[in-house]
This record gives structure tokens, C-alpha cells and sequence, in this order.
């Protein structure tokens, strides 16, 4: 029961950080918006695992961070990211 709750907190984090990116990139490209820049780039699943292990201390490899990133996206009504070969 402990292990469920840990492993649920931990996705509710990495969801988190993965919305919270999407959100400050989306704001950027925002012409009204404060902190406009036209050149912003997008967030990449290297974001996701340097801001959860930052604000979080939780350690996300890559493959984990791209999911929970498309998982994000697609929930913001976006398309998940093209894979990559």
C-alpha cells in the first residue's frame, strides 16, 4: 500500500513538471504575453528530467520523462512529440 502511494506521488510530480514546462513555453509564444520570445524552443524530455530532478530530487531517465511528456501534450489537447529513431 506504501509502494502504491509513493509510485503515485511520483507521477502526479513528473506530471507536474511536465505540465508546468508546457505551460511556461506555451506562455512564451504568447505575443501579448510579458516574457514573449518568438524563437522559444520546445521542451524536450532532457527538460522533464533536469527540472524533476531540481524541483523534485527524483531521478527520470529519458524514455520515462518522453512518456510522461506525450502523456502531458496529449492531455493539453496537443500532439505527443514524433518519435525519434
Amino acid at each position: 500500500m506504501l509502494s502504491q502511494y509513493k509510485a503515485r506521488q511520483r507521477h502526479q510530480k513528473i506530471m507536474r513538471v511536465a505540465h508546468h514546462l508546457l505551460r511556461e513555453a506555451a506562455d512564451r509564444r504568447r505575443p501579448e504575453s510579458l516574457r514573449y520570445n518568438p524563437a522559444a524552443v520546445d521542451v524536450t524530455a532532457q527538460d522533464v528530467v533536469a527540472f524533476a530532478f531540481g524541483r523534485h530530487q527524483l531521478d527520470v531517465d529519458v524514455d520515462e520523462a518522453q512518456k510522461f511528456l506525450d502523456a502531458a501534450r496529449v492531455s493539453r489537447g496537443e500532439t505527443a512529440a514524433p518519435a525519434t529513431a
